[in-house]
């Protein structure tokens, strides 16, 4: 099999010659990652690993975002990031959000939203025809769809569900533009791309490590129906629906599944709800899980060895019959050793499925 097929094999719920695999982290770690391994691209990077995916996006061919003196950047929304840290353990935190304390929907008219000019679609031609044995996804950022967390970076995540509740003109005024400027990116990606692309990722966070984070009435007057526009045109192609929530979403897993999901990444483990065991049950087959590998305490923490048995423990459980994709449970982080994410990935090739 080729990547791309054994993808798709897993997600028909199928055994493949050997469990999917995905690769997610921080641009920090990757470099490091790169320099560890004498790599001088991502490329070579993932192809060591094995890694069955790969991510297409347009170019950035707008103003220059970043102020090198100041170590600063912004991203298309305005919102700028500062860069922290010490030595090896540098990393962007959100520096100002260039609509906190702001309620007043008439400020919205002036605000400089971007538009799909800053971007040349033209250049994912030969993206997806590299990448074409590969299973192809819409990169995470620009590329991947949302709604909130635009907004959260716009106006600030303290302040995100007072806006919400209190101001309900001005919030339903940031919907609209983030979603008019998603669906026009969506028409243009995919006018270039038809089904060479065989998932658009979609990315929110809607659950906490407690759970829910939004209430029914919230995914269904609001996000729900954005979501059904944004997947619109890639369902007429037969392209996949990737969904992207962290934290303890499991109340929302039937929703996602009758939107059209066909995989939920990325599987935060030790948030409310989200045990493997309980997902493969209820909902394995009826969607695909990506990722659940913990970020935190195992990958961050643990030895190599202790990394390979999670990972063996994690397949045995959630790779038989299809439906699982191994990854981490959420970026990997700077701080997080090579060795062990070498070792998560040296596991996933030598375990074997049971006939």
């Amino acid at each position: 099999m080729n990547h791309k097929e054994r993808v798709l094999a897993t997600l028909n719920h199928e055994q493949p010659d050997r469990v999917s695999m995905f690769y997610w982290g921080v641009p920090e770690f990757t470099e490091k990652m790169m320099n560890h391994l004498g790599f001088s691209d991502r490329d070579k990077m993932l192809e060591f690993l094995d890694v069955d995916f790969r991510w297409v996006e347009p170019a950035y061919i707008g103003p220059d975002l970043f102020q090198k003196k100041s170590e600063l950047k912004k991203d298309i929304w305005g919102v700028e990031y500062k860069l922290t840290g010490r030595g090896d353990l540098k990393y962007w935190d959100i520096y100002k959000c260039p609509l906190q304390g702001i309620t007043d929907p008439a400020a919205l008219n002036d605000y400089p939203w971007p538009t799909i000019d800053l971007f040349d679609f033209s250049v994912l031609d030969k993206q997806v025809e590299k990448y074409r044995d590969y299973a192809i996804m819409t990169a995470p950022g620009y590329s991947s769809p949302g709604l909130f967390r635009v907004i959260q970076r716009l106006i600030g995540r303290e302040n995100f569900l007072d806006v919400m509740m209190y101001h309900p003109r001005f919030f339903k005024g940031l919907l609209d533009r983030v979603s008019r400027f998603y669906e026009a990116y969506i028409e243009a990606f995919f006018a270039v791309t038809g089904n060479r692309v065989d998932f658009i990722r979609i990315a929110d966070d809607f659950g906490a490590q407690s759970g829910l984070i939004i209430s029914s009435d919230t995914w269904n007057e609001v996000i729900r129906p954005a979501y059904e526009r944004f997947y619109e045109i890639p369902k007429k192609l037969g392209v996949k629906f990737y969904m992207h929530s962290c934290g303890g979403v499991r109340k929302l897993i039937p929703e996602f599944i009758s939107i059209g999901a066909h995989v939920l990444d990325p599987i935060q483990t030790r948030a409310a709800g989200m045990s493997p065991e309980g997902l493969k049950k209820d909902f394995g087959s009826l969607i695909t899980f990506c990722g659940a590998l913990d970020e935190e305490l195992l990958l961050r923490k643990a030895t190599p060895a202790r990394v390979k048995e999670g990972v063996k423990e994690l397949l045995d459980m959630m790779a038989p019959g299809g439906g699982f994709i191994l990854g981490p449970s959420h970026k990997l982080k700077v701080e997080t050793p090579v060795e062990n994410v070498i070792a998560m990935y040296e596991a996933a090739r030598e375990w074997q499925y049971t006939k």
